[in-house]
């Protein structure tokens, strides 16, 4: 497909559910209301859909929530999308809780690519940014997707005065791990406009300090535009 502005659309999110295992201060209240399950399509649906898609040039597709894998044989659901002719990539954004578990399942597929949100390396403030006590799953899950070979990128959302010291400790697991490491600035919108952003360029200039010989570039790799410090 081609939009208006002559770009080549070959990138497709589909959310399975609205439906979350953490409560993350600046995404999800404890007492979100809850879409019925005849609200949201079904598998069969999602699949109609992606073949419909692919017939229009859609070849990579992200699996995204809520929480993906809270969703029963969300895992099939990849592995259906993956078997479309025309589909060449399909990925999954997850918070990590369950994806211990999964991991087998998800290299058989084989999934293309997993992106793990992690925004801080402390449990306590694990726990206070999600309310939930559950990094040593997401941390377990995290080092089981990188040991299996699928592709991972660790999303960190940064706050002030929540997780501005270990940012740097962050972006260091991209040397210590194979992994990509992403900082996704906080968006001014629902729950995010009460937090107060650290910009990117701020955090570039933070990554730059440490590692003066890094390079940045931008450039279009793999679903969008990015500036990559390499």
């Amino acid at each position: 497909m081609i939009d208006q502005y002559k770009r080549s659309i070959d990138y497709m999110r589909i959310s399975i559910t609205d439906r979350c295992n953490l409560r993350c201060t600046y995404c999800m209240p404890e007492d979100v209301e809850k879409l019925e399950h005849d609200s949201i399509l079904t598998y069969e649906e999602i699949l109609r859909i992606c073949r419909s898609a692919s017939t229009l040039g859609i070849r990579k597709i992200k699996i995204t929530g809520g929480e993906p894998l809270v969703r029963k044989d969300s895992v099939k659901l990849m592995a259906d999308i993956k078997a479309i002719p025309g589909i060449e990539y399909v990925t999954l954004t997850t918070n990590g809780v369950l994806l211990e578990e999964h991991v087998e399942e998800l290299a058989r597929i084989p999934l293309d690519g997993v992106n793990v949100s992690l925004d801080t390396l402390n449990p306590d403030t694990f726990r206070n940014i999600t309310r939930r006590d559950e990094f040593l799953k997401v941390w377990n899950g995290l080092q089981k997707i990188i040991k299996s070979g699928i592709p991972t990128k660790i999303n960190c959302v940064p706050q002030k005065g929540v997780n501005e010291e270990e940012l740097m400790d962050i972006a260091e697991l991209a040397v210590k791990l194979p992994v990509d490491v992403r900082f996704i600035e906080m968006m001014p919108i629902g729950y995010g406009k009460e937090f107060e952003p650290i910009k990117g360029e701020d955090i570039k200039s933070r990554i730059k300090e440490k590692y003066p010989n890094i390079i940045s570039q931008k450039m279009r790799r793999g679903f969008g535009p990015a500036e990559y410090i390499i």
